[in-house]
């Protein structure tokens, strides 16, 4: 164990932000924190850092050094090179010259930036900035890196080269890492496991599988897309098998199949192509359906047969 969260709290004035948070990371780990803006991830982070101090609950760091930040805005010091900028903390540190112009190389060619190594931020693209301050991080050795945000300011394409990226240096250097972040594709690409907070709670964790296949709530579930809760009668006689939360059954809307069917038990209202995949507004007696498919051939007014794929 590298870190263990034990009931923490934080309030700021009369707005409580976070809400006995508990939480366990192993060495070489990779956690990611998943939650939408406002949900206490990023103050999570600066009361781990020791930026923000918990009004209750335990931060135990069974390391002894303190948890590095990496923010998402960068924060190079913009008049000093490449070079310069990693070679900051080691120079703070007061380790010998050598020492420092050895690793700080290693690790720029690591993480291929040495042909940037006289170059500024400003001379940078938005990777290469990314990639200068984890390895600005990662050259002090840290026992835990904290990620706010890692792919904010990067496009689409940009954020899943990243995601890998950060998950092959962190596997290379054994360091334990907590991402927090709004974009759950890269925390599924990369994580060990993932914690979903919404209002300042940790409503779930575990691996991905785990997330993603058992939700512990509707809750837990529509954040990670869109949620059909399907009535009892239809529950009943059609779709036995969901997931119940309470007396709620639901389903996600690509745990659907349906088939072209001139005798089908439903009918598509609408066709929505969104270019990965399709979607499909199903009438079911009174009750509209969303399903998502990759195939195509269905078209608005076809009669279809639906059912819940096992």
């Amino acid at each position: 164990m590298v870190l263990k969260l034990e009931g923490i709290t934080k309030s700021y004035k009369n707005l409580k932000v976070l809400h006995g948070i508990d939480l366990t990371i192993d060495k070489g780990q990779l956690v990611s924190i998943i939650g939408p803006s406002g949900a206490g991830k990023t103050t999570l982070l600066k009361i781990i850092a020791g930026l923000e101090k918990a009004d209750s609950g335990n931060v135990i760091n069974t390391t002894g050094h303190r948890a590095i930040l990496v923010f998402q805005d960068y924060l190079l010091f913009p008049m000093m090179n490449v070079y310069e900028n990693i070679a900051f903390g080691l120079k703070a540190a007061r380790i010998d010259k050598s020492a420092i112009s050895k690793r700080v190389k290693s690790i720029l060619d690591s993480f291929s930036l040495l042909d940037k190594i006289r170059a500024y931020p400003a001379e940078l693209s938005a990777g290469q900035k990314q990639r200068a301050c984890i390895a600005r991080a990662m050259v002090l050795e840290p026992e835990m890196l904290l990620l706010d945000e890692p792919f904010a300011n990067l496009d689409k394409n940009l954020k899943l080269e990243m995601a890998e990226f950060i998950r092959s240096k962190q596997q290379e250097y054994g360091t334990a890492a907590l991402l927090v972040t709004h974009d759950q594709q890269e925390a599924f690409m990369i994580s060990d496991r993932i914690g979903i907070m919404i209002d300042g709670r940790l409503i779930q964790y575990g691996t991905a599988g785990n997330i993603y296949g058992r939700p512990v709530s509707i809750e837990a579930a529509s954040f990670l897309g869109h949620v059909n809760i399907i009535p009892e009668k239809l529950r009943q006689s059609m779709f036995q098998g969901v997931l119940l939360d309470g007396g709620k059954a639901y389903a996600r809307a690509e745990s659907f199949r349906i088939e072209k069917d001139p005798a089908g038990n439903a009918v598509v209202m609408a066709v929505v192509f969104t270019g990965r995949f399709i979607i499909y507004r199903v009438l079911i007696e009174d009750w509209i359906c969303t399903v998502y498919r990759l195939e195509g051939g269905i078209e608005t007014g076809d009669k279809v047969r639906i059912s819940i794929i096992a």
